[in-house]
Parts: structure tokens; C-alpha cells; sequence
């Protein structure tokens, strides 16, 4: 997990305290929801870095075989 990741990371944890911290059941202000909704595009940002990108590049590719032949070649 680089820099960038653990930054977002804080972000993701700040904005989630302040969406329980904005939560008032008596008042019906909604403002703790446009808080995890942000929280919520954070999160989905930051797997999607994690799972499809490494340090500097785009590395989804939907060809199974493709895959394989990487994963293979990096073993031998």
C-alpha cells in the first residue's frame, strides 16, 4: 500500500466518523448521508486502485489466458 492509498485510507475513516458524528435521529437532517455517500465513493475508489492497478499502470485484463500465461511466466 503506497502514500497515496494510506491517505485515502484516512479520508475514507475520517469521513465515516463524521457521518455518525452529523447523525441526530430527532432533527431529520440528512446531511450524515451525503457524508457516507462520499465515505461510500471513497471505498469503491480505493478498491478499485488496489485490486486492478500496481504502482503505475492499468492491469485489469479479462482474458483468463492471458492471466495465466503472466502468472506462469513469473514463476519460472
Amino acid at each position: 500500500m503506497n502514500t497515496r492509498q494510506k491517505i485515502q485510507s484516512l479520508i475514507i475513516i475520517a469521513l465515516i466518523f463524521i457521518s455518525f458524528a452529523n447523525y441526530h435521529k430527532g432533527t431529520g437532517s440528512t446531511a450524515w448521508m451525503q457524508y457516507a455517500s462520499i465515505a461510500i465513493m471513497f471505498v469503491f475508489g480505493l478498491f478499485f486502485d488496489l485490486a486492478f492497478t500496481d504502482s503505475s499502470s492499468f492491469i485489469f485484463d479479462p482474458d483468463a489466458d492471458n492471466w495465466r500465461r503472466k502468472t506462469e511466466a513469473a514463476q519460472h
